[in-house]
């Protein structure tokens, strides 16, 4: 599932950049981008309206798939149960305790 989404993520991001940047400038017209022809690739209204729809979806699915693939992650990823930890570290502590030998009285 992770690496669908992370194929999903890629291909959108891609196709973001590449709608983002087709689309035109303050004062310019979609015909001025592609060499000045009084003909524009999506008809007379032009592609103002066709790529700003576009952008939008393809950032709903870029954000949406984002946030599936860390949902997903964090799912993963179990709790640390930090009393069980220092239940083990007091047990492994406690059994390799060392033992002090017995001290010999050096008085004759």
């Amino acid at each position: 599932m992770i690496m669908f989404l992370t194929i999903l993520l890629i291909v959108s991001a891609v196709f973001l950049v590449i709608v983002i940047l087709m689309q035109q400038g303050k004062g310019q017209e979609m015909g001025a981008v592609f060499g000045g022809s009084s003909q524009t690739v999506f008809g007379a209204s032009g592609a103002g309206n066709f790529l700003t729809k576009a952008t939008a979806v393809i950032a709903i699915i870029f954000m949406a798939s984002a946030f599936f693939i860390s949902y997903i992650s964090a799912q993963k990823e179990k709790g640390i149960n930090i009393s069980s930890k220092y239940t083990a570290a007091k047990t492994v502590k406690s059994s390799m305790a060392v033992k002090k030998a017995p001290v010999k009285n050096k008085s004759k």
